[in-house]
C-alpha cells in the first residue's frame, strides 16, 4: 500500500530536477545572448565623443576575450599592433581558424555595420597587448564625387590619407572643412601649437582644431594618419 504514493513522489522529484535544469539552460541562453554596445564594452574604451563621432581606444591583452558587443555605426580602424585574434558570433560557434592580425599603420574602413548589425566577442590569441583605434561615425555621412577624391581610403563616411613630418618639420591646419583626427603611428611625440601655446603631445589620437600647427619635435619621423569625418 505504501510502494505507490513513494513512487509518486519519485516521479515528483525528478520531474522538478528535468525542469530546474531546463530553466538552467535557458538562463544560460539568455545570459549568453546579452551584450553592449561597443563604445560600452570595457576594452572599447571610449576616449573621446561628440554629437559627430566617437574614438575608440581598444586594447585586449593576450588570451583575454571582450563581452559580446554590438557594431552599428560605420567605422574606421586604425591598427597599432592588432594581433591574431579568435571571433564568436552571438548564437554560433567560435569561428576556426583564427583570425590575422593586422600591421601598425594598416586602415580598415567598415560601413557593412549599417546593413547588417555585428553582434560579436573576440579574443587575442596573440603574445602582445592587441591595440587599435576605432573612429565611429554617428551621422548619415556625405555624398561625395569620387572622381575628385584623391584620399588614399574613404566613403560616404570617411576620408583618409597618410602624412609624415620630418625632424623639425611642421604642418599647418588653418580652416577645416570637415571634423579632423590624427592617429599618431609612429608613436613619437608631436608638438601642438594653438593660439601661441605650444604643448606636448603624447596620447596616439588628436582631435585638430582650426589654425593647429603640428611640429616634429625631433629629427624621428613621425608618421601619421588623417582622417576626416564626413557629415
Amino acid at each position: 500500500m505504501k510502494t505507490k504514493p513513494i513512487l509518486i513522489l519519485l516521479i515528483s522529484l525528478l520531474v522538478g530536477c528535468y525542469g530546474k535544469s531546463d530553466k538552467k539552460e535557458e538562463e544560460n541562453k539568455i545570459s549568453e545572448n546579452k551584450f553592449v554596445e561597443v563604445y560600452k564594452e570595457p576594452r572599447h574604451k571610449l576616449v573621446f565623443e561628440n554629437k559627430d563621432f566617437k574614438i575608440l581606444d581598444v586594447q585586449i591583452k593576450p588570451n583575454d576575450t571582450t563581452l559580446f558587443h554590438r557594431h552599428v555605426n560605420p567605422m574606421f580602424y586604425v591598427s597599432l599592433g592588432w594581433q591574431d585574434y579568435s571571433e564568436q558570433l552571438i548564437n554560433t560557434d567560435w569561428k576556426i581558424p583564427a583570425k590575422k592580425g593586422l600591421p601598425n599603420g594598416k586602415t580598415v574602413l567598415d560601413s557593412t555595420y549599417l546593413a547588417q548589425n555585428l553582434i560579436h566577442r573576440i579574443t587575442n590569441v596573440g603574445t602582445k597587448t592587441s591595440r587599435l583605434i576605432g573612429i565611429l561615425n554617428t551621422g548619415d555621412g556625405l555624398k561625395l564625387n569620387n572622381e575628385s577624391n584623391t584620399s588614399e581610403l574613404s566613403n560616404r563616411w570617411f576620408r583618409s590619407k597618410r602624412i609624415e613630418l620630418n625632424g623639425n618639420e611642421s604642418l599647418v591646419y588653418q580652416k577645416m572643412e570637415f571634423p579632423t583626427i590624427i592617429i599618431n603611428v609612429s608613436g613619437n611625440e608631436i608638438e601642438v601649437i594653438k593660439d601661441n601655446k605650444n604643448s606636448i603631445h603624447n596620447l596616439r589620437w588628436l582631435v585638430l582644431e582650426d589654425m593647429t600647427q603640428l611640429k616634429s619635435t625631433s629629427n624621428n619621423k613621425i608618421e601619421m594618419i588623417q582622417i576626416e569625418v564626413l557629415k
